[in-house]
């Protein structure tokens, strides 16, 4: 006999009206679609196999979260699931949060940077003839450029680029975190850019930087499969948020700037930045300190003056 779904004392009827009133607020506070979709794709299965969540919340908790054999899904389903019982927490319906001590420790992300190799074979494998391809071919080179994610190289438009500057604009409804940013395209990327802009048909009357075969804006699973497909071709899988991890890791060896790097990716913390980039080695640590070492500065002066 399946149990039986709580009814809350409360204004909501129960745990799927709560998740519901979550994501409007959260909506309504301009959180990304995309994490809204993830909070409903992570927390509405789970309610329906667990529907005695609410009268024995931790008995529910528990096997759900170690269910997972890959460690990214076990972590996305903790972080997602202390974010709805911390809401239910301050709407009166938990007294405490049923996932104190649970940890959420992101999961190292070196698996995730593909080798320079594999995106040179990448680029190779378009057929820069077809415009889909073409198109796929600037954004890749702009993701590794920038470190930009999937959806705000979807909702890049024409004017957000500064061709003579160099600098593209990341509007804040696109991104992530919901805040802008202005981040700087290396001169061959920039060039790159340019040419495919040049390719827009003028009849479409698109604003769009990267539009679809008839001028309308590209969707990011669209984007995904593309790059999917493309993969298969070359029998190795390549991610956009692979390319963004590649750019960030080459970006903090080369000037050993964490805030710098946070700056380039977006990132609304530093401490994002540093959980992310975790494996980066002594091998690093020692070329960032031999570029910035201060020391050898002192004494290069100090030697002048004897001369």
């Amino acid at each position: 006999m399946p149990a039986a779904i709580a009814t809350l004392n409360t204004p909501y009827r129960d745990a799927h009206a709560a998740l519901d009133a979550l994501c409007s607020i959260r909506k309504a506070e301009g959180l990304s679609p995309n994490t809204i979709a993830l909070y409903r794709n992570i927390l509405q299965p789970f309610l329906r196999e667990y529907p005695e969540f609410l009268q024995n919340p931790r008995a529910a908790i528990l096997p759900f979260i170690s269910e997972p054999e890959k460690e990214w899904s076990r972590f996305t389903r903790i972080k997602v699931l202390k974010v709805f019982c911390r809401f239910l927490v301050e709407e009166g319906i938990f007294e405490d949060t049923p996932m104190k001590n649970i940890k959420c420790t992101v999961p190292g992300k070196r698996k995730d940077i593909p080798a320079l190799e594999d995106v040179k074979a990448f680029l190779d494998a378009l057929d820069l003839s077809r415009y889909g391809e073409r198109r796929l071919y600037a954004m890749f080179l702009l993701a590794l450029d920038t470190g930009l994610r999937r959806g705000e190289l979807c909702g890049l438009k024409v004017e957000d680029f500064d061709d003579h500057a160099l600098l593209l604009t990341v509007r804040p409804e696109t991104s992530k975190t919901r805040t802008g940013r202005t981040v700087p395209v290396s001169p061959q990327v920039g060039r790159e850019v340019k040419r495919f802009i040049g390719l827009r048909l003028p009849e479409w009357r698109s604003s769009w930087m990267f539009p679809t075969e008839t001028g309308g804006q590209l969707n990011p699973s669209v984007f995904g499969y593309q790059i999917r497909r493309v993969s298969d071709r070359i029998g190795e899988r390549m991610k956009i948020h692979g390319l963004r991890h590649l750019c960030a890791t080459e970006f903090l060896r080369n000037t050993g700037n964490i805030a710098l790097t946070a700056a380039l990716l977006g990132h609304a913390s530093i401490s994002t930045t540093a959980k992310f980039y975790e494996h980066l080695d002594v091998h690093d640590l020692q070329a960032a300190h031999g570029k910035a070492a201060v020391v050898s500065g002192v004494l290069e002066n100090r030697r002048r003056r004897k001369a």
